[in-house]
């Protein structure tokens, strides 16, 4: 049987009409963006506190050309730092070096470096007992006199820096609970930053300077290193705003 043709355009319709229905809008897009808590107030600070690291010591190296036969440079080294005990400086010596060749005449020829820390009062004589201390065999110079500053020095200056900030942040908390009575600020984070400059001169001209100032004073003559300390603090400070149930989650 033959249907008309209106009624296949009626059933072709009705199929259809349930495909051309608009589409739901997704949660994302129309649900309320809200805020947990109140927002805070904020006031951001920039802090600097400097102070000098001072040092009356300097790391020395001492370097010995060794000339050995073979198999005996464990007797050697052991004379060497018998040789850097008899300076007689009350220090550590600590071989932080060495290399071998090997000559003609069937020695081994041995470059050994030594590293302390000494007080100023013992440098001034220092290259003398080092020549005092050459013989056959064994030669000794002073290579370098370094004034840094201890790793020690440095953390006890950033310590009396850090209190220093500290101490700077509670009177700007102090102040701003003064000047805004409706508020209770807080400290919500504080960032180091830390820095040290050595003396505005290039190191090597430097300990050059110093190692000469140093063979040419009388001793216990006053040649103390130093350079200067920078901390540098990013300081945030925040009071919730009136009204609010509590600091905002960020």
């Amino acid at each position: 049987m033959r249907l008309p043709l209106a009624a296949l355009l009626a059933a072709s319709l009705s199929i259809a009409t349930p495909l051309l229905s608009a589409p739901t809008a997704r949660a994302d897009e129309t649900a309320p963006v809200t805020r947990q808590g109140a927002a805070d107030d904020e006031v951001i600070l920039i802090l600097d506190v400097e102070d000098w690291v001072e040092t009356s010591s300097a790391t020395i190296r001492v370097v010995a050309d060794l000339a050995v036969e073979s198999g005996q440079f464990g007797t050697a080294r052991t004379d060497l730092v018998s040789a850097l005990v008899g300076f007689g400086i009350d220090t550590t010596w600590r071989i932080v070096q060495f290399g071998k060749r090997a000559d003609d005449a069937g020695f081994e020829r041995w470059s050994v470096t030594a590293e302390a820390r000494i007080p100023e009062a013992a440098i001034s004589d220092l290259s003398a007992k080092a020549k005092n201390a050459t013989k056959p065999g064994r030669a000794l110079r002073v290579a370098s006199i370094d004034y840094s500053p201890t790793l020690a020095e440095r953390e006890a200056v950033a310590d009396t820096l850090r209190a220093r900030i500290y101490a700077r942040v509670g009177t700007e908390v102090s102040a701003l609970n003064a000047a805004f009575a409706d508020r209770d600020f807080r400290v919500r984070l504080i960032d180091f930053t830390q820095s040290y400059r050595p003396m505005p001169m290039a190191k090597a001209e430097m300990q050059l300077m110093r190692s000469d100032m140093a063979q040419a004073a009388p001793t216990g003559g006053g040649l103390a290193g130093a350079e200067k300390a920078t901390l540098t603090a990013r300081v945030h400070l925040a009071a919730t705003a009136p009204g609010g149930d509590g600091p905002a989650e960020r």
